[in-house]
């Protein structure tokens, strides 16, 4: 009776799903020892779970198949698998999701005014630049002139 009490304890089935812990496997271990009609339990559990499962399973759609089917011929042709005398070259056109960098509006236009505020200091840095540059020339002149009076002076007080 111990036995039958046993395999109605749902160990067996514990055990079967691996949800049984540890001293309950040991258990078990040590009972198919004893009782070599527990490995036949065991064995008509196994075989339940499977046909239950079997049984009710839920199938996935058909695009899933068609696919995963796709999917495994374009890697068995990317791989050069195949028939040797064919010389064909196969390029994917559509890009996928996430594989192409797209830049918000306003990040364009916010370096497009960037870009625009740059050339107009640009400009006007070389403007002023060449303004510089044409003051300091009409200075220089006079300046010439003061130093050569200033030599001339000093010559005559010399003399």
């Amino acid at each position: 009776m111990e036995l039958k009490f046993y395999i109605e304890s749902g160990i067996i089935e514990s055990y079967v799903l691996g949800l049984a812990t540890e001293a309950e496997t040991e258990e078990l271990q040590h009972m198919r020892k004893l009782y070599p009609e527990l490995d036949t339990e065991v064995d008509l559990v196994e075989r339940r779970l499977e046909k239950a499962a079997f049984d009710e399973a839920v199938l996935p759609p058909m695009e899933v198949k068609d696919r995963i089917l796709q999917r495994a011929r374009w890697e068995y042709a990317g791989a050069g698998y195949g028939d040797s005398s064919s010389n064909y070259t196969f390029i994917n056109i559509q890009p996928k999701d996430g594989s192409h960098i797209s830049v918000h509006r306003w990040w364009k236009i916010f370096f497009i005014i960037i870009f625009i505020l740059s050339k107009i200091f640009l400009f006007f840095a070389i403007f002023y630049y060449l303004k510089y540059r044409q003051q300091k020339e009409k200075e220089e002149p006079k300046q010439v002139t003061a130093i050569y009076v200033q030599v001339q002076q000093k010559n005559s007080h010399q003399l």
